[in-house]
This record gives structure tokens, C-alpha cells and sequence, in this order.
């Protein structure tokens, strides 16, 4: 009969066979192969007991990428951190997005996991749309003044753009769909089952910012027609903080939801007529610059005001916007200390909402803190 260990063990390698993704574990000490799943075995064999360098990227000694140090105290045991980054291996030339964690196996040994997802058709995806790019701006520079060119090579950028969402829309919709089967046929471990929320997540996060990658295009080129439809504002601005709570974003940091002011009473509401695919992101948008804004330990608060004329959304966080960019913060492009920052975050949530005849105002009077204000006019629905 199997002691309790093995049978967790057994437990574990079964559940990680049945995800869709390359898994291995490797132990943080020796580097030995310990475990990997079946969508592995099928490219690399019977790999465990192997070292991960060796196998899995024909090195001799271990990867310069290799993310081992991050993912341990200085005791050498977890530190609960998860790492995710892209990588190119040269063994099979393929790209992956690895996401790698320490957990302790039930053998005793501290071991680290990583699930690598396939991602070399969205990098040549990525690499043409830069092609794309590069050519228009020799275009760009070799038809200076010739504004119908211009726009030509504009529209051609916008057709190769939609043509990109369209592709990654397919794999994205399996991607959303596998977690579920996961989660209703599979009694996984709560490690396990936290890992295939967050890939599920994730791949909500991607489907949303493409569908509202076309919504700004037509907001921007006028040819949006907003169709409101009933919805719960305070059931949006809970669901976009709870989500983001549980992003890296948010780590060292407090996300509270109130409404007008007070705690959020049971079966409270703030029903409102708007378009939530414009609602949605607009509020994660807000809540992420100002998480990112607000210093480790700072809290930023969501608070709901519903008045008889309008809602108001007021976000606060501790923090403050650099007071060169105050007078442009809505505007495109404005950005500054944020690496990767595109500026697209701030002006986006003020195209929302326009299209829904209301404003976004900044307020950074007081020193040390932040308030940003969405005035959305009532277009129908009640009250709180």
C-alpha cells in the first residue's frame, strides 16, 4: 500500500499530465529532472532523473536564464515569488512563456515547477507586425508631405493589425475554455487549481484587450455608436479589484471598495445603462496606474457615489503624478516613469468615458495622494 507521500505525489503527476502545457519540476539543488508530464514526454522521452540543462536545453552547465535564485529564501526554501518570462530555446527553436514557482514535493525536497507555454506563433505574429511597422516608417520618411500616401500606409498598419487580433482570437477562446474543463472534471490541488485560474485569467485579460484595441480605433476615428445596456457598476468595480488584487501589480499594496464611503452593505448595487467592454477596462486601467503610482504599503481606495444625475467612480490612491504631466494626463501617449509605459492606459479610460458623456478629472492638490474622478452622466437605470 502507498504511504501518504507517495500518494500525493501520485496525486500531483497525474493532474499535471491532463494541462495542455510543457511541466517540469526540477530540484532546486541537484538540477535532476524529478517529474515531467506528458506533453513533455511526447518531444523529450522518459527525461526524469536527466538534468534540466542538459535535457531540456542541451547545455553543460546551467542556464544563464535560470531563475532558481529568485524563487528561494536565503534558507533555500519557497518564497512564494512566481516568475514569468519569455524565452527562446535554440534546442527545438521554438519560443515559450515560462511561469516558474518553488513548492516543496512530497518527498521532502524543495523543488521548482514550470509550466512553458508555446508562444513562437504569436512572436512571429509580433515579429511581422513589427516588419509591418518598420516598413511604414521607411514609407514614412520617404513620402514626407504626401499626405495621402501617409494615410494609405496608416490604413494598411490598421488592416494588418485586425487581421493579427482575428488569428489570436481562435487559440485565445481555447485557452479561456481549457481551465474550466479542468476545474469541473478534475479534483486538482489548490496549487494546481490556483495555476490553471491564473492561466485562465490571463488569457480574459488578452481577449479584453483586443476586443478594446478595436473599440479605441473606432472611438478615436469616430465611428463607435455606444449601445448602453443595464449593469451593475459596483458589481464591475468589485469583480476589477478583486481580479487585480491577485496581480503582481497590486503585491505590497492595499485595494479597497467602497460605497459612497461607507462598506459595501449586502446585495448593495449601482445599476447604470453602458457599455461594460468601454466600463470594464476603463476601471482596471485607473486602478492599475494608480496601484503603480502608490508606493510599497500605500492603499488606493475605489469608492462609488451614486447621485440622482450621475455616478461618480472616485479612485485615491497615496502617491503623486509627476507635475509635469498633471495638464496632459489624458492624453495620448503622456506617460513617464513607468518602464514599458505606453501612455495609452489614462487616455483610453478618457475615450470610455466620453463615449459615455462624462468626464475624468485629476486632482492632486493635496501632497502625497492622488484622486482621479469619473463623472458618468446617467443614460438610464436606478439607484443604489
Amino acid at each position: 500500500m502507498q504511504s501518504g507521500s507517495m500518494l500525493e505525489s501520485a496525486l500531483l503527476k497525474t493532474h499535471f499530465d491532463v494541462i495542455p502545457f510543457g511541466i517540469y519540476v526540477v530540484d532546486v539543488v541537484s538540477y535532476e529532472l524529478v517529474f515531467v508530464n506528458r506533453h513533455y514526454r511526447k518531444s523529450l522521452g522518459q527525461a526524469e532523473g536527466g538534468i534540466c540543462y542538459k535535457v531540456l536545453y542541451d547545455n553543460d552547465t546551467p542556464c544563464l536564464h535560470c531563475r532558481i535564485p529568485e524563487l528561494l529564501t536565503e534558507a533555500g526554501l519557497p518564497n512564494g515569488q512566481t516568475a514569468i518570462y519569455d524565452h527562446y530555446n535554440d534546442r527545438n527553436e521554438r519560443w515559450a512563456q515560462i511561469q516558474e514557482k518553488a513548492m516543496g514535493w512530497p518527498d521532502g525536497r524543495v523543488v521548482k515547477y514550470a509550466i512553458a507555454v508555446d508562444i513562437s506563433e504569436l512572436k512571429e505574429t509580433q515579429n511581422r507586425l513589427a516588419e509591418a511597422h518598420a516598413e511604414l516608417a521607411i514609407r514614412n520618411r520617404e513620402l514626407a508631405g504626401q499626405n495621402k500616401a501617409l494615410t494609405d500606409s496608416m490604413d494598411l498598419r490598421e488592416h494588418v493589425e485586425r487581421i493579427a487580433r482575428h488569428d489570436l482570437k481562435a487559440p485565445l477562446s481555447a485557452l479561456i475554455g481549457l481551465p474550466q474543463v479542468l476545474l469541473e472534471n478534475y479534483d486538482l490541488p489548490p496549487q494546481a487549481a490556483e495555476i490553471v485560474g491564473l492561466m485562465e485569467q490571463a488569457a480574459h485579460s488578452m481577449l479584453d484587450m483586443l476586443n478594446q484595441s478595436l473599440v479605441l480605433y473606432r472611438l478615436e476615428t469616430g465611428s463607435f455608436t455606444l449601445t448602453p445596456q443595464p449593469l451593475d457598476l459596483l458589481d464591475l468595480a468589485q469583480r476589477t479589484c478583486t481580479r487585480l488584487s491577485n496581480m503582481p501589480t497590486a503585491r505590497g499594496r492595499s485595494l479597497l471598495t467602497s460605497l459612497s464611503g461607507a462598506p459595501i452593505p449586502s446585495g448593495a448595487r449601482v445599476d447604470f445603462a453602458g457599455d461594460d467592454l468601454l466600463l470594464g477596462p476603463m476601471l482596471q486601467n485607473i486602478i492599475v496606474n494608480a496601484l503603480e503610482a502608490s508606493p510599497e504599503g500605500g492603499l488606493v481606495s475605489v469608492d462609488l457615489r451614486p447621485e440622482s444625475d450621475a455616478t461618480r467612480l472616485v479612485v485615491t490612491n497615496d502617491g503623486e503624478v509627476p507635475p509635469e504631466i498633471r495638464a496632459r494626463m489624458f492624453e495620448k501617449y503622456v506617460t513617464q516613469g513607468k518602464r514599458g509605459g505606453t501612455g495609452l492606459g489614462a487616455y483610453s479610460a478618457f475615450l470610455a468615458a466620453k463615449a459615455h458623456g462624462g468626464r475624468i478629472d485629476l486632482d492632486a492638490g493635496t501632497p502625497g495622494r492622488t484622486v482621479v474622478t469619473v463623472t458618468l452622466p446617467r443614460l438610464g437605470g436606478g439607484g443604489a
